[in-house]
């Protein structure tokens, strides 16, 4: 299943500001925001993540308007190439440090915008994550509700 499920989507003219560089802090930077969230979530009664496209990134499916995303190229009038597909893309150490932090105890609910399955394939528990435009790999019954989650062979 190709990732450039954007290509099908409604044209639309207000795509947000595409473009932007990414920052990339330094070591001492990183450790000092990586005590900032510790100490955030440490003093939480309840955690709650929200994620978007830039977790799947190192996955090699691409954002939207990052320097290299969908909609920036579109805007350059470049069509983006993609390094894997959907069914092949796995889950990032991100995606497997939220279950570890959902088995804990410490994260208690996920929402993401993500439509490519990673959470699920992660194996984050579906009943503690909304997933707000859909995931490729999950159906849902409109008579019953009834979800399934298609894996990958």
């Amino acid at each position: 299943m190709s990732v450039n499920y954007a290509a099908g989507l409604s044209d639309y003219a207000h795509k947000g500001k595409c473009g932007q560089p990414e920052f990339i802090d330094s070591a001492e930077e990183l450790r000092d925001k990586i005590e900032q969230l510790t100490a955030l979530i440490k003093s939480s009664n309840h955690c709650v993540v929200l994620t978007g496209a830039g977790i799947s990134t190192s996955t090699g499916i691409p954002d939207f308007r990052g320097p290299k995303g969908v909609w920036t190229l579109e805007e350059k009038g470049v069509d983006p190439t993609f390094t894997t597909t959907f069914d092949d893309a796995i889950p990032s150490y991100s995606h497997l440090a939220l279950v570890a932090l959902e088995q804990c105890g410490i994260v208690k609910y996920l929402v993401t915008q993500n439509v490519d399955g990673l959470h699920g394939r992660s194996g984050f528990p579906l009943d503690r994550m909304s997933i707000l435009h859909g995931d490729m790999f999950i159906e849902q019954c409109e008579k019953c509700n009834q979800k399934v989650q298609y894996t990958i062979s």
